[in-house]
């Protein structure tokens, strides 16, 4: 064999070798380069590396299942220039086995070699039970809005800013059951394992003058499910009877029609 032919073989050897890497290389490969500390399981891959789907992915924090939904994503060809891979994905039937209803997540994620994983520009909707475990409180409606960032390193939360709404809005305990409407809110990282969620619907009574209540809320919430919450409640002149003798009861009264709401998990 001659030293041209030798090279033109070693040069198609060379492209079929870097055409299976990007394009026909199986989607397990990605649980081989996926870092040992990022907090992700992923079962029943298909597709390719390049494009493919997870029937179920899971992401997970000190044993427990946070949010788990079938999976798809398609690679950005640029980022593999930079040896920090980045996706588009979409997560459909998001959530943890719950009876609340399916939901979607979908965005663009990037993880470095180091190990960081950052969600860049996620748009979701999903039932808000899933954002509340707790046998003590359980919350109604859709939550849905965009998380610009979020980015997770050495299996700690580093960055989160989000904001959303939260519309047909509903609060359901033993002693508590209260329509809110719609409510907008931002959430943000307050520290590596707790996030700070705030709730404000001021802007809104003025337009959805069938709101029962003014709502000012702060609470913060653990990663484990966790949960501390104050709210500053007022109460409208269409507020039910019915919600104000309820607020008699579980709030603290301030005068004018005004009450403090603390409510904490019990775990």
């Amino acid at each position: 064999m001659t030293l041209r032919s030798t090279g033109t073989v070693l040069l198609l050897v060379l492209l079929s070798t870097l055409v299976w890497i990007v394009v026909l290389a199986p989607a397990r490969v990605v649980t081989q380069v996926l870092p040992a500390s990022a907090p992700m399981v992923l079962q029943g891959l298909t597709g390719t590396v390049w494009s493919g789907e997870v029937a179920r992915a899971a992401l997970v924090q000190n044993g427990q299942v946070l949010a788990q939904g079938h999976l798809t994503w398609r690679v950005r060809p640029l980022s593999l220039l930079r040896l920090a891979p980045c996706i588009e994905f979409s997560v459909m039937d998001t959530g943890l086995g719950s009876p609340s209803g399916s939901g979607m997540v979908a965005g663009g994620a990037c993880v470095s070699a180091g190990g960081e994983m950052a969600l860049h520009e996620v748009n979701f909707d999903l039932p808000a039970g899933y954002f509340l475990r707790s046998a003590d409180l359980s919350l109604g409606g859709e939550i849905s809005g965009r998380v610009e960032i979020l980015i997770w390193e050495e299996g700690r939360l580093a960055a989160l800013d989000g904001q959303g709404l939260w519309s047909d809005a509903r609060i359901v305990s033993n002693e508590l059951n209260v329509s809110l409407q719609t409510l907008p809110f931002t959430v943000r990282r307050e520290t590596e394992d707790s996030v700070m969620l705030q709730m404000n619907n001021a802007d809104l009574l003025v337009r959805q003058t069938d709101t029962p209540l003014y709502v000012s809320l702060q609470s913060t919430v653990s990663l484990d499910g966790r949960f501390y919450t104050q709210a500053e409640l007022a109460v409208q002149p269409q507020t039910p009877e019915s919600v104000v003798d309820l607020l008699d009861v579980v709030a603290e009264p301030q005068g004018a029609g005004s009450y403090r709401l603390e409510v904490r998990s019990q775990r």
